[in-house]
């Protein structure tokens, strides 16, 4: 009787056993299950993520391209002459200023003339207009800003670089400019107001021009027409 008990008993630990192994492994298979779960999940946003990312690269693209075509790159328009005053035809320049001025001191080429500042004979290889503080300064034809210098004997310096190697420089300007270097101006336009000169405070206001061409300073006056005349 006894023996026979055990062996119940027996048979029913063995069932036990196995019922709980094959627990264990439905727990198992169910978590491995939920981790590849998770895995395809992460996946698919990334698959997702990446496609919108794709998507908006090319919605970009797509405008950019359309973008273009409608508006094609043209080069920046260079600065305009005169009419009559064209690419070929000799270059004459307008008044700097738009008011009434005195030439203080002409050009000289080879003739010395008294520098009361400096207290000696100098050449003079440009010309001093005299006209009052703030009054607009003119650009005598159309050009490039190639150079703003603040000087502390000159006062602000402009230089244009005009058509056919000629420059014009002009001295003694305020410091407030209405330019900037590589803009383009044209002829007319204002790049300045009249400030001072350190160096020849004892003439007043007064701007000092300066008239290059292929690197050699000459005569603004051939390249003005009635600049005697003070713009009177």
């Amino acid at each position: 009787m006894y023996k026979k008990i055990s062996l119940v008993n027996h048979h029913a630990k063995e069932e036990h056993t196995m019922q709980s192994r094959t627990y264990s492994n439905s727990n198992q298979t169910n978590s491995q299950s939920a981790r590849a779960a998770t895995k395809m999940e992460r996946n698919r946003r990334q698959a997702v993520g990446i496609s919108a990312v794709l998507m908006l690269f090319m919605l970009t693209l797509a405008v950019t391209i359309t973008t273009l075509a409608l508006n094609p790159w043209r080069p920046t328009e260079g600065p305009k002459d005169p009419p009559g005053n064209e690419v070929g035809t000799p270059i004459v320049f307008a008044m700097p200023f738009n008011v009434a001025f005195d030439i203080i001191k002409g050009y000289s080429e080879t003739d010395l003339q008294w520098n009361e500042t400096a207290g000696q004979w100098q050449g003079h290889r440009a010309i001093k207009i005299a006209v009052g503080r703030g009054t607009p300064v003119l650009a005598t034809y159309a050009g490039t800003i190639t150079s703003i210098t603040n000087d502390s004997l000159e006062g602000t310096i402009i230089e244009i670089t005009h058509r056919d190697g000629v420059v014009t420089r002009y001295m003694g300007l305020d410091s407030n400019v209405n330019v900037q270097r590589g803009a383009i101006v044209q002829r007319g336009q204002q790049i300045g107001t009249v400030g001072g000169r350190p160096i020849d405070h004892k003439d007043g206001p007064h701007v000092k021009l300066e008239v290059l061409k292929d690197g050699k300073k000459v005569n603004p006056a051939d390249f003005i027409p009635n600049l005697d005349g003070g713009n009177k």
